[in-house]
């Protein structure tokens, strides 16, 4: 795997007592009624393009019946605030201001064993940037078996593996 990735930490793990203590932590007293984690995680910075991801959100929680669309939720590991960035608070709360969507920031460093269990609770990394190179977080996902969302824009489309008719990769 490009970029060096350590398969020994980002892998699929067992959902065991401390994956699930893990999990209802970052979810918090909603943790047993979410069946759907969208996981974004990188830095809150313009490029990102978090507010855009934010709003695709909310339009596929829209479209869900709302039984369905409360059991889903999308886990922000990033500052809500940065100066390099966008006040995500005033994001969510514009557009996002009813329970139903459950926005969750994880903002607190973690661990690479924390880091694996994050990716490992996803069903799927979203990373909508304007311009990456590579997107690190898709490739961390990747490894945890988890499916990632991403736009045709650097190395975030080669991990997206486009084929031809004939099986072959698109150069």
């Amino acid at each position: 795997v490009p970029h060096g990735i350590n398969e020994d930490i980002f892998k699929p793990v067992l959902q065991d007592s401390s994956f699930t203590s893990f999990r209802n932590k970052i979810l918090g007293e909603k943790a047993s009624q979410i069946d759907f984690v969208l996981l974004f995680n990188s830095r809150n910075i313009r490029r990102k393009q978090i507010p855009d991801t934010i709003l695709a959100y909310k339009h596929f929680i829209d479209q869900l019946p709302e039984d369905k669309a409360k059991r889903c939720a999308f886990v922000l590991h990033t500052q809500p605030v940065d100066e390099n960035g966008t006040d995500l608070h005033a994001v969510v709360e514009y557009f996002c201001s009813d329970e139903k969507y459950n926005i969750i920031f994880s903002e607190n460093p973690l661990n690479p064993n924390e880091m694996n269990y994050l990716y490992n609770m996803a069903d799927a990394t979203i990373l909508l940037t304007s311009n990456e190179g590579w997107g690190l977080s898709l490739t961390e996902s990747l490894l945890t078996g988890t499916c990632i969302i991403a736009n045709v824009t650097g190395g975030m489309q080669d991990q997206m593996r486009f084929t031809d008719k004939k099986g072959k990769w698109i150069d």
